[in-house]
């Protein structure tokens, strides 16, 4: 069984997830769902996150998909991962998980970013603005942030015709193929669990809207380039 960890509320990313895990012939789901805690309504200039999804509870959505799932306090969670030796555990939505479910479980995160380079919030926007490689990773995760071991890690292209957006959307297309080919890769023995430990770069917060107008117009140097690039 492939445990899903989950919000109590309805969420794009777990949506897009389940579909594709069930497109892709994995059926025995079951969605280990904790209470959605709201955050500061911080609004950037440039949204770069799709949020729009379907208006569908927990319940609905595992009864209409034929999945089951559980409610739990976050306490809770190593316990019941425990009893349930799920084979795989996947993050469709989380904030900060406990140290003691960290430790004793093998826990698999898409990050919108390459690891370890940038860590953090807003990794895209980051990437753009440090001129670091534009990539998603997929990793087991560990005490600290955006560290842990490697599964997979992939760049993700600029194109001329693109747009922020386009861009963006590449990253988060992405991150949910890359969340289900992690099964793959560790059922076939084929991911390299190297460490993604490295002092060399901190984990950012959000960022500033001063930031986001610089990050733009690096964006569109990075735009330019490509087509340079092309036209070689």
């Amino acid at each position: 069984m492939i445990g899903i960890i989950t919000y109590d509320t309805p969420h794009r990313k777990t949506q897009d997830l389940v579909t594709s895990l069930i497109i892709n012939g994995y059926s025995d789901l079951h969605l280990i769902v904790i209470p959605w805690i709201a955050r500061e309504n911080f609004i950037p200039l440039f949204r770069h996150r799709p949020s729009k999804c379907a208006n569908v509870s927990i319940e609905d959505l595992s009864d209409r998909l034929k999945i089951s799932f559980s409610k739990h306090e976050i306490h809770n969670l190593n316990n019941f991962c425990t009893e349930k030796k799920f084979q795989h555990l996947l993050i469709g939505g989380a904030g900060l998980l406990p140290e003691e479910l960290v430790a004793n479980h093998k826990i698999i995160n898409s990050h919108p970013g390459y690891l370890p380079n940038v860590k953090g919030l807003d990794a895209f926007k980051w990437a753009i603005y440090h001129e670091q490689p534009i990539g998603v990773t997929t990793h087991y995760i560990s005490e600290k942030a955006d560290e842990g071991r490697l599964i997979e890690r992939r760049i993700i292209p600029i194109y001329y015709e693109d747009s922020f957006h386009n861009v963006a959307y590449r990253i988060y297309e992405t991150e949910i193929e890359m969340l289900v080919n992690s099964i793959k890769l560790i059922d076939n023995n084929q991911a390299k669990y190297e460490s993604l430990a490295d002092d060399r770069y901190v984990a950012n917060k959000r960022m500033s809207h001063k930031n986001e107008i610089i990050m733009m117009n690096k964006f569109e140097q990075l735009r330019q380039q490509s087509n340079s690039h092309r036209n070689q």
